[in-house]
């Protein structure tokens, strides 16, 4: 059955938007190549609301290297072939093509659903992504050597990206004044210490327990599921979007990462994201060497890292913003140590 004859199962009411675009000359030179009559454009960060005779739809504008479209597309028709309704379809061209070129960005065409952002049904999302993991999941083995050298790797890699953070905390300290950036990442600079340990910690725990194996479990990975990567289709059937970042990996990282985003979406709310992790491993079970890792990837303050690096080199009329965006993923990171702390006393009864 050709795809565009299942749009009418993909499709919503049409519903008012406060920001509407007029027509983009690039935007409308990609949709007269697709089988639909465009008649408002609503603009929804990267993508566009098109409101068409024909139904509504999503198009997504991108830049993707070649490898990662081809990844993009095998993760797209395999589900396809395999009929779950756990991401979204991407609608071909009237010449049968997945995406449009344009100025050297990439278009892609997907029907509308409603955004999970915000909905608060993370029990739902982590059986999603349950359900999107275990449809490919394979255990491959490692040999004995190969564990040990792409262990040392990453723990180098760790080991550096601390050595760099201690090494800024280093120099603030020998200042004699102290701006608010700066005193704000040598008081919680502990707990990014703490972080790294912890993480380091449950990693040496999931290569000793999984070592005894000799195999590793990998899968199709979203790459940065979160809410905000999820729709809802008229059936109400949960299904991920945006898969640029597709690759086959741990699902440890998608796990961590739907974790964090969940949580970020709470930061200010009280909630325990241990009955989240409950559902996922009824649906997708994690052994105890898998469950080491899912943790060691929470834990593990790569972002923060990656922000600070990129903050050293601001400006002064910077230093407001950066000092509430530092705050914030602290604030992040503290709520996850307390929630995960409780994991233990859960375990426990």
């Amino acid at each position: 059955m050709n795809i565009w004859k299942k749009v009418k199962y993909y499709t919503f009411l049409l519903r008012p938007q406060e920001v509407v675009m007029i027509m983009d000359n690039n935007i409308e030179q990609v949709l007269y190549q697709y089988p639909i009559h465009p008649i408002t454009l609503t603009r929804h960060g990267k993508a566009v609301k098109v409101e068409a005779a024909e139904g509504v739809f999503a198009l997504k504008e991108t830049y993707i290297s070649q490898e990662r479209a081809e990844r993009f597309l095998q993760t797209l028709r395999f589900f396809e072939k395999q009929q779950l309704p756990a991401v979204t379809p991407v609608l071909p061209t009237e010449n049968g093509e997945w995406s449009v070129e344009q100025e050297g960005k990439i278009y892609y065409l997907s029907p509308w659903g409603e955004s999970c952002g915000g909905k608060r049904k993370e029990t739902d999302f982590f059986k999603t992504l349950a359900v999107f993991h275990r449809s490919t999941d394979k255990k491959i083995a490692i040999r004995s050597q190969e564990w040990q050298e792409n262990g040392e790797k990453m723990r180098r890699e760790r080991d550096q990206e601390l050595l760099e953070l201690e090494v800024l905390a280093d120099e603030i300290e020998k200042k004699r004044y102290f701006s608010p950036f700066e005193l704000s990442y040598l008081s919680h600079f502990p707990l990014i210490y703490d972080m790294y340990q912890r993480s380091m910690s449950f990693f040496d725990e999931w290569e000793r327990k999984a070592e005894e194996r000799r195999t590793i479990r990998l899968v199709q990975c979203h790459g940065s599921p979160s809410p905000h990567h999820l729709i809802t289709d008229p059936k109400l059937n949960y299904r991920f979007i945006n898969l640029e970042q597709t690759k086959v990996g741990h699902p440890a990282h998608d796990v961590a990462w739907m974790y964090k985003s969940c949580m970020e979406e709470r930061c200010w709310e009280p909630v325990k994201g241990y009955s989240w992790m409950q559902t996922y491993d009824q649906h997708f079970p994690f052994n105890e060497a898998d469950k080491a890792l899912v943790k060691s990837q929470i834990f593990y303050p790569g972002p923060l890292s990656a922000f600070i690096k990129d903050t050293r080199h601001r400006e002064l009329y910077e230093e407001p913003y950066l000092t509430q965006a530092l705050e914030q993923h602290v604030w992040l990171f503290e709520k996850i140590k307390k929630d995960m702390e409780t994991w233990s006393e859960i375990n426990k009864d």
